[in-house]
């Protein structure tokens, strides 16, 4: 056989090679686009392992949540050829199998080397902000305002990273909702968090500006029909109150506060029968209320029923919580001493529930739960309250509920266990 014929021979076998493994992915799509996705796997294990059909596999795993074996065929993927494209899906799937530290990595990599990946680079932001990371979290969402000035979801999640952050941060978060809202007036996240803002300030013009422009852009919102509830409520518009609590019921959002703002309304407007009718609804979904049972009593002394009256408001005295949680603290802290950790969880989670506001007791609880309980998720649990609620409290404390945040994610992650 002459070299030229041989070299024939060698492009009519790749041809024919190639044109298989085309066969062989088309045949795989077409079987996970019915969602036979275990079939199409089959197949593309019986053809030869090259890189396309390892990213396929990788991508029908990650598409059908099997996200162990997607990593596992991206990166034997990516030892034949490199590929931004499948390094960023071996992203993906570390970040929904739950290994948020090896995706930031890997996000942070491929950003060094294409700069231009916006989307990237916004998801990286987002990610920072999940991890509380905040400071990272700033500097790529500043980076992406320059690179894209008129993409208001720049701006709200800038906002939305400084509204925790006391008095300034909050004040400079509204400036950040604002020009979201000025890029896209439909943007409705925006204007909810506008609405919130103004109402804070006490911008009584403001807030019925944005509350309205929430419900033009989406009537059927309870969000935005309950905070104009409490807007026309407020502004002493109870006819008006009225039309909106309908409308809440309407959208099925029979809750302890529409039946409760129902019994507000209807007192204002001394129609004291529908008023009792409202908060003996509100009690069946509240019974220890005692802001319900004071206007019961109010209602039962308005008719003459002395009795029932008399008997509302002592109910009513009884279900308040006297704040205790000091005292509950300290008892907590003693039962530690004495090595009584399940007494010091009881404890600090009654401090606690007393009082929302007590961070220690809150931190406290996380901690002896840490001690405690075999199964890191409780814990786990209390360090995620922590964080979210207590940021700007105390520094040690929160470092330190961040970082065994991470160390219980990577354990869990190790052993294979998911976690919400």
């Amino acid at each position: 056989m002459n070299k030229s014929l041989f070299s024939l021979f060698i492009i009519f076998f790749l041809f024919l090679k190639t044109d298989a493994q085309t066969q062989v992915l088309k045949l795989a799509d077409s079987l996970y686009r019915i969602g036979n996705y275990k079939n199409a796997l089959s197949k593309l294990k019986e053809a030869p392992q090259t890189f396309d059909v390892l990213a396929k596999q990788g991508l029908i795993c990650q598409k059908s949540g099997k996200y162990s074996e997607a990593i596992e065929f991206y990166t034997k993927a990516l030892q034949k050829r490199e590929s931004l494209v499948v390094w960023q899906e071996l992203g993906k799937s570390y970040l929904a199998h739950g290994n948020t530290d090896k995706a930031m990595g890997i996000y942070k990599e491929i950003i060094q080397k294409d700069s231009s990946n916006l989307l990237l680079k916004f998801n990286l932001a987002k990610l920072y902000t999940k991890e509380y990371r905040k400071k990272d979290a700033i500097l790529l969402l500043e980076e992406l305002i320059k690179a894209d000035s008129l993409n208001p979801e720049y701006y709200y999640e800038l906002g939305m990273i400084y509204k925790n952050k006391g008095a300034r941060g909050f004040l400079k978060s509204g400036n950040y909702f604002l020009s979201s809202y000025k890029i896209d007036t439909t943007h409705i996240k925006s204007v909810y968090e506008l609405t919130k803002f103004f109402n804070k300030i006490k911008f009584k013009d403001s807030t019925g500006i944005f509350i309205r422009k929430g419900l033009q852009l989406n009537p059927n919102s309870i969000n935005f029909n309950q905070l104009y509830v409490k807007y026309l409520f407020k502004n002493k518009e109870y006819k008006q109150t009225l039309v909106y609590l309908k409308k809440l019921e309407e959208l099925n959002f029979k809750t302890l506060f529409t039946y409760k703002m129902y019994g507000f309304t209807f007192m204002k407007l001394k129609d004291y029968e529908q008023a009792e009718k409202y908060f003996k609804k509100a009690r069946t979904l509240d019974w220890h209320d005692a802001q319900v049972l004071y206007y019961l009593g109010l209602i039962n002394k308005e008719k003459g029923n002395i009795k029932e009256a008399e008997m509302n408001f002592r109910m009513s005295i009884m279900f308040l919580k006297p704040e205790i949680d000091k005292q509950l603290f300290e008892l907590g802290l003693i039962a530690i001493e004495k090595k009584e950790f399940k007494k010091a969880i009881k404890y600090f989670k009654e401090a606690y529930e007393n009082n929302y506001k007590n961070y220690s007791a809150l931190m406290q609880l996380a901690l002896a739960a840490d001690d405690y309980y075999k199964d890191k998720k409780i814990p786990l649990k209390y360090y995620q309250w922590y964080v979210e609620r207590f940021q700007d409290k105390d520094k040690k404390s929160f470092d330190y509920a961040v970082k065994r945040i991470r160390e219980i994610r990577k354990d869990f992650f190790n052993e294979g266990v998911k976690i919400e």
